[in-house]
């Protein structure tokens, strides 16, 4: 059994790693807007 890397299984860890990221990304940027829609202080852009 021979644990060579193909083309394959990095494309696939790499699709895993954009998918994971975006959806940490989501996450976060759900959490902060909920957060900053809670706070009764005016928004302010940036």
């Amino acid at each position: 059994m021979n644990f060579e890397v193909d083309m394959s299984g990095i494309i696939t860890l790499v699709i895993a790693l954009i998918l994971l990221v975006a959806a940490v990304y989501n996450l976060i940027s759900y959490i902060r807007d909920r957060r900053s829609a809670s706070l009764p202080s005016k928004k302010t852009k940036r």
